[in-house]
């Protein structure tokens, strides 16, 4: 420490100014030199140089020689916050004020006129103006923007923390106030010893306001010069920096410490909950703003405080839900979802329903498979309704938050805590929240795998850019279990950790409630006696599945089962199977009553024990598009009887070639064809089901099983062993990724041909709309034409009338004067006047005939 050498003279101090340097060598000297050329003699330049590297020692000796004003102190770095502390420690003057080493004071008066104002209004806290400075104008626009000018007082602590970090009435910098020093010395000694370089001004001045009862903004000429984008807080957005900026989350840990020790945390919690989501608001907009580059690890900053994990974790799914992918690339490298080593005695299993479906058989399963090797189970699930969960009544079961919803977060860790959850088993490997549950599972120390049934060959060629995007999630899960060792080998060379663990190879026969291997305690000619009892007898066809025409295409099925019935007198085809939708289960219906196969096709609905039907099938039917792998061909299998399929190349039952005739995707006739064809030929459907049940002993026995599978990968949780992906093979990805792109445009290209077609169409409806709007036009136009016309025709007939009855009246009078009534005159007269009457009516059928003509013409010209 050095000090000016007056030691001996006592001279009062107006104001002592606080100016912590560490590395900011490049704008030191201005910022002492505008202290040097202060004119007020009453002032302290308490200068902290805090562990820098450069040439900031020197200079700082260089002012403490120069003007007896600086009192310079040398230290190790112990971070922004303690430099100040220390300096407030060693300041004399009844006022105080805070300049950081790379910004100044604008003039040379600038002191003078701040120890009148404060002298002034005499108040604990008096908020000035400034100026701000940058290279970057946009910059500077930007944090005036911020900057809320307001002029004012409060007069209670709580008042003035409420306006500043609850309400952004000002901001809480600490360079543009003036502080009583009683004050802040009061309040440095409660800061904790700890590193802090971000978040400094927001933790002081908090302090500073709880001690304060006053506090004042007033408006003046700018007294501070603020530099802008060269700082930790202000500069451009980089790895190195957001670490450090990142521990401005810890000041609500610090804070609530304090308040508690006050007594006061329940008073200002809302406050505190208000910061929190402003600084998260601020740390999360710097983390996005960060270069996409995986080699940094700049997600486990945003945790440094994990009193407030949860509202991380809650920001991060408000700024990611619609991109999950980017937030996945940048935790790639976090040391915080590591894989840690824990004994792994409760699972929770994760399945987005629990329904009276075919999931409801694995479901229980799987459980009773954990449960009879000592593991506790909890089941999780999102969709809970009226249906009876029989396969899972047995078990917990905690219901979290619908999708998108924030409280889900809060919910999925509690229950992880209070449950005592060890390895969560997530079987929705394409959810939307499948990264934040992920990230709340792992952030609590515990284990996340990821359970893969769908098809990797129909997600690449169907969804390829969504399916891409899931694979930067599944590398931050411990293990992602995929069905076949295709999918393995794939995802292993994108840097998964990919397990290949079978589905199951068992069944569940309810009537014991035992767990059976029907591979080792079925005899297949058993299990055949029915079948080869009498060969005359009804032969049976099965299908059996999800109800769904998207993958299992249960509708060609129907229309396969229609033509073996039309081709074969001595069968029943049984459709088992659980509706996606009700409008499913009633097509099936719909279809068997409209073809009258009530007889000859029966709709079984959904059963949890399709051996029953297995046992009595001659054929069994699987129409998939795609499969992982299907336990409707397990147990086709382990029952012996033989399968009639869609080509599915890729399946690992299907590698032997055994016990199956496949036949291309959607040949409904060529599938009906086989079927009848089985169904006739006795030698060749015995020889299909020896083979099936030969192929799927040589499976199990040459295959780990399911629940071995799952031990094994738990044993590596457990003790963080577990094998390391391939080394990521960038030729096969693009090979892969080139076919599939080579896929995508012929997908494209169909859709767009669809498209100009479903155009053109459009186009021709329109014109033909124009053209019936045209022809509706005309026949309106004629009918009015129509109408006119006999308007004129009853308007001529009554002038006619008219004058007949004239011309009637003037002869009878006549007659009647010269012909009296009884005469022989009256009775020769009555003779002529028929034949001039008959002449009259002659006359005028002819002059009818010719304006029938006239108006014919008329109504020919509008027709045409």
């Amino acid at each position: 420490m050095k000090n000016n050498g007056n030691c001996g003279i006592a001279l009062s101090v107006d104001i002592s100014v606080v100016v912590p340097v560490h590395n900011v060598g490049d704008y030191l000297d201005e910022c002492l030199n505008s202290l040097h050329c202060q004119t007020l003699n009453t002032a302290e330049f308490i200068v902290i140089n805090d562990g820098s590297t450069d040439r900031c020692a020197e200079i700082c000796d260089y002012y403490a020689r120069l003007d007896k004003r600086f009192i310079v102190v040398h230290q190790e770095c112990q971070g922004t916050l303690l430099a100040r502390k220390r300096a407030f420690e060693l300041a004399r003057g009844k006022w105080c004020i805070c300049v950081d080493g790379d910004d100044y004071l604008p003039f040379n008066t600038v002191l003078e006129k701040e120890v009148s104002l404060a002298i002034k209004h005499d108040v604990d806290i008096l908020r000035f103006d400034m100026s701000a400075f940058s290279k970057d104008e946009h910059a500077v626009r930007s944090y005036f923007n911020l900057r809320r000018e307001w002029v004012g007082v409060i007069e209670t602590p709580l008042e003035i923390i409420q306006a500043i970090y609850a309400n952004a009435t000002v901001g809480w910098g600490m360079a543009d106030k003036i502080y009583r020093t009683t004050v802040v010395k009061e309040a440095i000694r409660r800061l904790e010893n700890v590193y802090l370089i971000s978040g400094t001004d927001c933790y002081q001045l908090f302090l500073i306001c709880f001690y304060s009862n006053t506090f004042k903004s007033v408006k003046t000429e700018p007294f501070y010069s603020y530099r802008i984008g060269c700082g930790i807080s202000t500069g451009k957005p980089n790895s190195e920096k957001f670490g450090p900026r990142s521990q401005i989350l810890e000041v609500p840990k610090f804070l609530t410490s304090f308040l508690t020790s006050q007594a006061k945390y329940e008073e200002y919690s809302p406050i505190i909950n208000k910061l929190v989501i402003r600084l998260l608001g601020w740390v999360i907009h710097l983390f996005n703003q960060l270069p996409n580059a995986e080699e940094f690890n700049t997600f486990d900053s945003l945790f440094c405080n994990q009193q407030i994990k949860l509202d991380v974790l809650s920001a991060l799914q408000k700024m990611y839900s619609k991109d999950p992918a980017l937030l996945a690339r940048r935790a790639g490298k976090s040391r915080l979802l590591q894989l840690h080593k824990r004994k792994i005695k409760k699972l929770g299993i994760f399945f987005p329903s629990l329904y009276n479906g075919e999931k409801q058989r694995y479901i229980l399963l799987q459980a009773s498979l954990f449960q009879k090797h000592g593991f506790e189970i909890v089941f999780f699930t999102e969709d809970v309704t009226d249906i009876d969960y029989s396969a899972t009544r047995n078990f917990p079961i905690v219901v979290l938050p619908r999708r998108g919803e924030l409280k889900r977060i809060g919910v999925f860790e509690k229950a992880l805590v209070d449950n005592g959850i060890d390895l969560v088993i997530y079987d929705d490997e394409n959810s939307p929240e499948i990264l934040f549950d992920l990230l709340t599972v792992k952030l609590t120390g515990r284990f996340f795998v990821i359970c893969q049934r769908e098809n990797a060959t129909r997600l690449l060629t169907q969804n390829y850019p969504i399916f891409k995007k899931m694979l930067h999630t599944y590398k931050l899960a411990d293990s992602l279990v995929v069905p076949t060792s295709m999918e393995q080998f794939y995802y292993r060379s994108h840097g998964v950790n990919a397990v290949n663990i079978f589905n199951l190879l068992r069944t569940f026969d309810e009537t014991n409630g035992l767990l059976q291997d029907m591979a080792e305690s079925q005899d297949s000619s058993l299990m055949n006696h029915s079948r080869r009892e009498n060969e005359n007898r009804t032969r049976h066809v099965v299908w059996y599945g999800t109800l769904d025409n998207n993958q299992k295409n249960y509708r060609e099925a129907l229309e396969i089962y229609r033509r073996v019935c039309s081709l074969e007198q001595n069968v029943i085809c049984h459709v088992v199977g659980k509706e996606l939708r009700e409008a499913d289960a009633i097509y099936v219906k719909d279809f068997i009553a409209q073809h009258h196969l009530q007889n000859k096709i029966i709709y079984e609905g959904f059963s949890l024990e399709p051996e029953r039907f297995l046992k009595i099938a001659d054929v069994h039917l699987m129409t998939s598009s795609y499969e992982c792998f299907p336990m409707s061909l397990v147990e086709a299998k382990t029952y012996a009887v033989p399968t009639v399929l869609y080509e599915l190349p890729y399946l690992e039952l299907l590698k032997d070639r055994k016990g199956y005739i496949s036949v291309p995707r959607h040949d409904v006739a060529g599938a009906a064809e086989v079927i009848c064809e089985l169904l006739r030929n006795n030698d060749r459907r015995k020889q299909l089901a020896l083979e099936a049940k030969s192929s799927i002993n040589n499976f199990i026995a040459s295959n780990p099983s399911h629940i071995d599978g799952w031990l094994d990968l738990i044993h590596s949780l457990e003790n963080g062993q577990l094998s390391q992906p391939l080394p990521v093979n960038q030729d096969f990805i693009n090979f892969v990724d080139s076919t599939i792109s080579y896929c995508q445009e012929g997908i494209n290209r169909h859709r767009e041909e669809i498209l100009r077609y479903q155009n053109l169409s459009k186009q021709y409806q329109e014109e033909n709309n124009q053209l019936h709007a045209k022809i509706k036009s005309h026949q309106e136009e004629l009918l009015y034409h129509r109408e006119r016309i006999e308007q004129l025709n009853l308007l001529r007939k009554s002038e006619y009338d008219a004058r007949m009855i004239e011309r009637y009246a003037v002869c009878r009078d006549f007659v009647t004067k010269l012909c009296p009534l009884g005469t022989n005159r009256y009775v020769l007269i009555k003779k002529i006047a028929q034949v001039i009457y008959g002449l009259i009516k002659r006359g005028c059928q002819r002059e009818r005939t010719r304006s029938s003509c006239d108006i014919g013409s008329i109504g020919g010209g509008v027709n045409h």
